[in-house]
């Protein structure tokens, strides 16, 4: 089979929501970046399958079918999982489990009796449920650490064609990952794939050093040999869409949005963080450093407020929901603090916006706080960039501790825990100069230009692609051998 005639076979946790072809619908969903508009143009031009958790339980008395709903070309099969398979699967071993060890929290890791076997079985079903719909020469696509396991239970299966990886989350150093039991049965895991992606060069390179170090294997620059297997491992920096956000900041949708905020925004300046509710982010951090910048710059009181978005996340899980505590009592106690009668400091808006609405808060803030303590890579910072004006840009302020930070190097660089260090960062940002600000923004956005999410896409795709061609011409070299030798033994001739 020609391999870039190939399927293309996407499994992720959660299988999204894809509106018809043609709808307006699916116009405004494909205008901005993230991780279905980056996938979702491949897999409809192979006619392609995406197999994922329908966010949905099974009743006591249901049955485990798989659904299957075709969106143009694209044919989505969703699975129900059972009660306690979310509660040990996905709100234990995925966010209670992998999710605080790989982004660095030791002291929330936990792991639960039996939560790893729920884990593994998940894994199980969804190679199971998958290996149905499969067809000789498909290239199979594998997202995040819920499904590490998932080419290994592939491979049980029979399933020999390539199989990749993605990992949208920091990859830990191996001191960080050797506290998880089990850390040397989940790298073998991950060698049963053909090609492991991660977002920069150093979680590529903690990989690299675990599998050597932990299992014995063998390594040639990026590549990994392993029971007679080559795994090539590679950084793929994420994006996004910047021309969708640029639409979307100058949509008439927009442009409306931004009227009434500016009416509502006393203040003259604006500060603006946006993120889920999560205790990666560093929110209270982030409030405990504009207090900092309230205190070390009084002449900004009354002049500057802070706009914080929290979309709500996991709140079945118990550690968020202390987070969420946490964040209220901050901000009542920072704004009973400082506020004025004509003036509030912070805005704490606890719910989701639309993309027109969040370009909006973009396009209106003076400066963009991206501060998360650990992040795979943040692309809030690059839709933020996007989303700017060469007129009037505003300044980013960023952490060094998410992936972002490799690449927007002109943006201001912070340590989280410097509350210090970040008010001061809030302050050059407020008082940088327009062409400063300007010649800031040009670079940044030509490096937001360059690592879009459709480039993403295409880089990780080239060398699975060319991963399954070697494979190709390796079996055809094979069976050419196999018929010479017997020719030569006289028993039987090729053709």
């Amino acid at each position: 089979m020609n391999a870039t005639a190939r399927r293309l076979v996407i499994v992720s946790n959660r299988v999204p929501e894809l509106a018809p072809p043609g709808s307006d619908e699916e116009q405004r969903r494909r205008s901005v970046g993230g991780l279905v508009s980056a996938l979702r143009p491949a897999v409809e031009e192979t006619g392609g399958l995406w197999l994922g958790w329908s966010g949905r339980t099974l009743s006591r008395l249901g049955r485990r079918e798989a659904r299957v709903t075709d969106v143009g070309s694209i044919r989505l099969v969703t699975l129900d999982l059972s009660e306690s398979e979310v509660r040990e699967f996905y709100t234990g071993y995925c966010n209670r489990t992998l999710w605080p060890l790989f982004h660095a929290f030791t002291e929330r890791f936990t792991q639960g009796l039996g939560h790893y076997s729920a884990y593994r079985e998940v894994n199980r079903l969804f190679a199971q449920q998958l290996e149905p719909f499969l067809q000789a020469g498909d290239l199979i696509w594998a997202h995040d650490y819920h499904l590490f396991p998932l080419g290994s239970e592939l491979r049980r299966l029979g399933w020999e064609d390539p199989i990749g990886f993605f990992l949208h989350i920091p990859f830990p150093p191996s001191q960080i990952l050797m506290v998880l039991p089990g850390a040397k049965r989940l790298l073998e895991q991950l060698l049963e794939y053909d090609v492991l992606g991660f977002h920069t060069e150093r979680y590529a390179e903690n990989f690299l050093r675990a599998v050597v170090e932990e299992l014995g294997a063998e390594r040639e620059d990026s590549t990994i040999r392993w029971n007679d297997r080559s795994i090539r491992v590679g950084a793929y920096p994420i994006g996004t869409d910047p021309a969708g956000f640029r639409r979307c900041a100058e949509s008439a949708a927009a442009r409306r949005f931004a009227t009434r905020l500016s009416r509502t925004m006393r203040a003259t300046h604006l500060v603006l963080g946006v993120d889920r509710l999560d205790y990666t982010k560093g929110i209270p951090q982030r409030l405990r450093a504009f207090e900092h910048l309230l205190q070390l710059y009084p002449e900004w009181r009354g002049h500057v407020s802070m706009v914080q978005i929290s979309v709500p996340s996991r709140t079945r899980v118990p550690e968020y929901r202390r987070q969420k505590e946490e964040v209220d009592r901050l901000v009542g106690e920072i704004n009973g603090r400082f506020s004025e009668a004509d003036w509030i400091p912070i805005r704490y808006l606890y719910r989701s916006y639309s993309h027109e609405q969040l370009a909006s808060f973009y396009r209106l803030a003076d400066v963009g706080l991206i501060t998360p303590i650990r992040d795979g890579m943040n692309l809030v910072a690059k839709e933020f960039i996007a989303c700017q004006s060469h007129e009037n840009p505003g300044a980013l302020v960023l952490s060094r501790f998410c992936g972002a930070a490799d690449e927007l190097t002109d943006a201001i660089i912070v340590n989280p825990f410097d509350l210090e260090g970040v008010a001061m960062g809030i302050d050059l940002g407020l008082r940088m100069s327009l062409d400063e600000r300007r010649g800031r923004q040009e670079r940044l956005a030509r490096q937001v230009e360059v690592n879009t999410a459709g480039a993403w896409r295409s880089r990780f795709m080239a060398d699975l692609t060319a991963v399954a061609t070697d494979l190709q011409h390796a079996s055809s070299r094979a069976e050419g051998d196999g018929d010479e030798l017997v020719a030569e033994n006289g028993s039987r001739y090729p053709g």
